[in-house]
């Protein structure tokens, strides 16, 4: 799937499933310093994803602060054609409005390969 950067980050689109309903997130940002997937609340909000009881909270340290997160799991996020199912992602405040961090999670657990020089990003079966 063709990646994009624009002077600073590296960024690509994805759709996330979230009970019965999809959403196409563009201008997510590919970051291999985060250890974990990251989207904004008001992003995932159109979607119906919102803190319930019972949901797992922490707080998350980074260059930003110190920030609550908690934790949902999403039906699927699909990036390019590659499908992931039941996926626990964290939902929080982002810094300068971004909206969402793609994170080793996804990127080391599913293997992906980042491909600068002719930005793609994609799995061993894509090659």
């Amino acid at each position: 799937m063709r990646i994009q950067y624009d002077g600073q980050l590296i960024l690509t689109s994805l759709t996330v499933g979230f009970r019965g309903k999809s959403l196409l997130i563009r201008d997510v940002i590919i970051d291999t310093g985060s250890s974990h997937t990251i989207f904004s609340p008001d992003i995932l909000e159109e979607v119906g994803v919102k803190y319930e009881k019972g949901d797992y909270v922490f707080q998350a340290y980074g260059i930003g602060g110190i920030m609550p997160f908690y934790c949902k799991t999403l039906d699927e996020i699909l990036i390019g054609d590659h499908s992931i199912k039941n996926v626990t992602i964290d939902v929080g405040m982002l810094p300068k409005d971004h909206n969402g961090l793609l994170g080793l999670d996804i990127l080391k657990t599913y293997n992906y390969t980042i491909d600068l020089g002719k930005m793609n990003l994609y799995v061993e079966r894509d090659v």
